[in-house]
């Protein structure tokens, strides 16, 4: 054999050893299946989907937006078309007045200004498309004759207490600072508006034994 060709013929030895010892130590491709010897393929894992939601769905967020935003936007437009009937204080307005979230509306109850022993209210709807409504409330006056006269304001005056798990609007408002006389009312959140559910009146000039407590006022409504 030639020298020059000694190299070539130890590269080949050489892979034909490692060829059997590779052949020695894996089962032939075409063993038989049924053999107890043959060795059965791993199915390949297929990935797995992930499942981690998005943190936006997680915790999904509401349509209206926050309560200092609402907040400022009815008080800007309480300003503009005079919503408070002259009676506005921004300094009260803006520091005072309540949001309540209700479903996919907000109800602002915007404290328009300061009086004396109470306060002058105006109510408002955020509705879901961005858009303000300005609620009327219904109450009873006395005309001249005394007959009671139902009429609806957009502004109120009193000491307003809303329940968000009720609905439930109780307004008390007095005619003199003792709070020995005036009205009382109460509404309720139909979904969209605040319904007159009872109105209780006192006149200042009934002479009472002792002062009454508002829920004992003589029932005007219904």
């Amino acid at each position: 054999m030639n020298a020059r060709n000694l190299p070539w013929v130890a590269i080949a030895i050489g892979l034909a050893i490692a060829g059997c010892s590779q052949a020695s130590t894996t089962s032939p491709s075409n063993s038989d299946p049924d053999s107890p010897d043959a060795v059965s393929a791993e199915p390949v894992a297929e990935p797995r989907p992930d499942t981690t939601e998005p943190d936006s769905e997680a915790a999904p967020t509401s349509p209206l937006p926050s309560d200092t935003v609402m907040l400022q936007t009815v008080v800007d437009e309480a300003a503009r078309l005079d919503w408070c009937d002259g009676f506005f204080q921004p300094e009260v307005a803006s520091a005072e007045s309540q949001v309540y979230r209700l479903g996919d509306r907000a109800l602002v109850e915007l404290r328009c200004a300061r009086a004396a022993y109470q306060l002058v209210y105006a109510y408002s709807v955020f509705q879901p498309d961005g858009t303000l409504q300005p609620l009327r409330l219904d109450v009873f006056y006395p005309n001249e004759s005394g007959q009671f006269v139902r009429t609806r304001e957009t502004t109120v005056g009193g000491l307003a207490d809303f329940d968000p798990a009720t609905g439930l609007l109780t307004l008390f408002s007095k005619a003199q600072g003792i709070g020995d006389c005036g009205s009382l009312a109460e509404y309720r959140w139909t979904g969209r508006e605040l319904s007159l559910e009872t109105f209780r009146y006192q006149d200042c000039g009934d002479p009472t034994e002792s002062v009454l407590d508002p829920i004992e006022y003589p029932l005007i409504y219904p």
